[in-house]
């Protein structure tokens, strides 16, 4: 499944929460529709509470832990040879990162937005952990094609370019379309040869992210009046070349990533389950 759908049942799970956050807390004067459920399913008809240490508390608890451990099934799929077969990687990745933000959503509600003592270390550690995988998914998706396979669509988009441009006549000059494709690849955050070099990897980071915001909020302008195509043609090809040329500093960064990433996801689990563990035994 792509990731967009599933951002989409992400954002209407947490506005559904809450929704019901404003009503159980007063906030909001309407129907519960988890007290309606808790009625109709377990004979339960009082107002839940979602105070700490009440019963949906630990719902929400229980449910948040769970689907963050499911996030640890990408792993596994990634290491195991007999899950080898068994769908696309991509995909994977697309349900961690569903699970690594729905996880975190439920134990926001389930410490009802007071986070101290114990829990606090494993809440936090998730927070670094969950922003950590934005930026890990960023870096992931610079490097999902291979170099011959960027050169190719680089070599496509350019071909068709030349081949608009004359079959054009003199509307376009050749040197307004080197122009259009030089201005697109500075948009994008785009740098090679020795400034490359002299930015270094934050100076780059910092650069990428921001062509990428910008050219997500608008596309390359030209010289000449041009239709949206053509610069949405102009937007991928800038992108694809920057991705080409700075391959290597995103494989660097890939494997800070990975390093930075995982000791906060393993300390989360550990604090979690000392926390889960002693709210069971000493029952707070």
């Amino acid at each position: 499944m792509k990731l967009r759908p599933l951002v989409y049942l992400w954002l209407l799970i947490t506005g559904f929460m809450f929704y019901e956050y404003a009503v159980l807390h007063k906030m909001y004067n309407g129907p519960s529709y988890i007290t309606l459920g808790a009625c109709k399913i377990l004979g339960h008809c009082k107002t839940l509470s979602p105070l700490p240490g009440k019963p949906l508390s630990y719902a929400l608890g229980w449910i948040g832990f769970c689907v963050m451990a499911l996030t640890n099934l990408y792993i596994l799929r990634k290491r195991l040879l007999v899950m080898q077969k068994w769908g696309s990687l991509q995909g994977w990745l697309n349900w961690h990162i569903f699970f690594g933000m729905l996880g975190p959503t439920f134990i926001l509600f389930h410490c009802d937005f007071k986070v101290r003592g114990l829990v606090s270390i494993s809440f936090w550690s998730m927070v670094i952990s969950f922003l950590s995988g934005i930026v890990g998914r960023y870096f992931y998706m610079q490097l999902l094609q291979a170099k011959p396979v960027l050169k190719q669509q680089i070599d496509m988009l350019e071909k068709a370019f030349d081949q608009y441009q004359r079959g054009s006549g003199n509307r376009i000059p050749a040197q307004a379309l080197v122009m259009a494709k030089a201005h697109a690849f500075s948009m994008a955050g785009g740098v090679q040869g020795p400034e490359l070099q002299r930015l270094g990897l934050m100076g780059f980071l910092v650069k990428s992210i921001s062509g990428e915001l910008r050219m997500m909020a608008t596309l390359p302008p030209t010289p000449w009046q041009e239709g949206k195509p053509f610069r949405v043609k102009l937007r991928e090809w800038a992108l694809l070349r920057r991705r080409l040329l700075s391959m290597h500093f995103y494989q660097i960064l890939f494997g800070y990533w990975r390093t930075f990433h995982s000791p906060f996801a393993v300390w989360m689990y550990i604090v979690a389950i000392i926390h889960i563990a002693s709210s069971l035994i000493f029952k707070v």
